[in-house]
């Protein structure tokens, strides 16, 4: 029997997680009631991302369930209550937290519905005006659970949103390795190839790993030290945005590969080289708005001034909130484009692989997988120091 208080709140939360996992798992097999696919929306599935898009942002769109939508609209409502409250329009950054947490869970609802009714214009062949409203009644309590469901984790168990998203990309990522070897093994030299496809996949995990630690050492000087003390160090993550990059940018590309179905196919919005464009600019703007949401400059100045801490040869106030800025979009630059390419190639490896585009949805399977774990470790390692601290403690009595 485990008598660890400390342990024992981990084990619970851990098992917690594991029972929303199940649940959300099972949901993604209950399939959505009155759907009748149309071959519009079969063609959207085989021929955009549209797939891939919703794995990486909490929707499961290939398999139409009563969770299809899932966590989408979420990210939506995140990054639009991020950017009312930095740029402080109508006064959201004076909102209390709870005040926030409402707005974002109206907002949510207001997309959940939206998206709730495209998705239903484009599976259902037969107008039945009663009918979509119960679909879209059923999609959009089901997107309402599975937030709940992550709100519920967040409070008692481990990873907030991560199992879930993380859930999705497995769910999608195994059958299509398990394609791509299938297709590995019909190549002269197959066991040269599979060697050589695990020792890329280790390799890509290595990198990533190593990425995600990787940080810009912040020299801080304290006067009330002596001089001979070492410097203050503030380590700046260079890869702390990409988990939110991927997700939010993967659930504003649903838009236009959802808007292109309505429109004809000379429409912009069906131009691939238009696609890659947005979705590059997107991603890398992306990636400098949740650089700049983990380490705000004038939020950082403000914290260096109050603390008595200055950069060398940097007056404080103004002029360290614009080094900071400009450090940020500096080291920042590796990332972005890193990330942004990653995305490029994994969503549109079709149009430069053609047969063999399923190889290039795997590296970017690879990084999500990387950056959820790592985030889930992270939390985890989080919640067992007090246990170590004990274990620590006995040990040295």
């Amino acid at each position: 029997m485990i008598q660890n208080k400390n342990l024992l709140n981990v084990i619970k939360r851990l098992s917690f997680t594991l029972l929303i996992v199940i649940i959300y798992l099972a949901g993604t097999y209950i399939p959505l009631p009155f759907a009748d696919v149309t071959r519009q929306y079969v063609q959207a599935i085989n021929d955009t991302p549209l797939t891939l898009l919703g794995a990486f942002s909490g929707a499961n769109y290939a398999r139409l369930s009563i969770f299809s939508i899932g966590l989408n609209p979420l990210m939506f409502s995140m990054v639009l209550m991020q950017i009312l409250m930095m740029t402080k329009f109508g006064g959201f950054d004076a909102l209390s937290q709870n005040q926030v947490q409402y707005f974002m869970h109206f907002l949510t609802l207001i997309f959940t519905i939206g998206q709730a009714i495209f998705l239903v214009s484009n599976i259902d062949k037969h107008r039945d005006l009663l009918q979509d409203v119960k679909m879209v009644a059923i999609l959009t309590a089901g997107s309402c659970l599975v937030v709940w469901l992550c709100y519920r984790n967040v409070k008692y168990g481990v990873g907030a949103s991560a199992p879930v998203i993380l859930t999705g990309i497995l769910n999608n990522t195994i059958p299509n390795i398990i394609r791509n070897v299938k297709m590995i093994f019909t190549f002269d030299h197959v066991w040269l190839w599979i060697i050589g496809f695990i020792i890329f996949i280790l390799a890509l995990i290595f990198f990533w790993v190593a990425f995600n630690r990787a940080y810009y050492p912040l020299k801080l000087i304290n006067p009330s030290f002596s001089s001979n003390s070492k410097q203050m160090l503030v380590p700046i993550g260079l890869n702390t945005a990409a988990m939110m990059m991927y997700m939010v940018g993967m659930a504003i590309l649903t838009v236009p590969i959802m808007l292109s179905q309505k429109l004809s196919s000379h429409s912009i919005f069906n131009n691939w080289k238009f696609n890659i464009t947005i979705s590059f600019i997107m991603a890398v703007v992306l990636f400098y708005f949740f650089m700049f949401v983990s380490f705000d400059p004038k939020d950082e100045a403000k914290g260096f001034r109050n603390n008595h801490l200055y950069i060398k040869n940097i007056i404080p106030g103004k002029p360290t909130k614009k080094y900071l800025f400009k450090l940020i979009m500096i080291i920042s630059i590796p990332g972005a484009l890193l990330n942004a390419l990653q995305l490029i190639v994994g969503l549109y490896g079709n149009y430069f692989l053609g047969r063999y585009a399923g190889l290039a949805i795997i590296p970017m399977n690879i990084v999500m997988i990387t950056l959820f774990i790592g985030s889930i470790k992270d939390q985890l390692a989080t919640l067992l120091f007090p246990y170590k601290y004990d274990r620590l403690i006995k040990e040295e009595r």
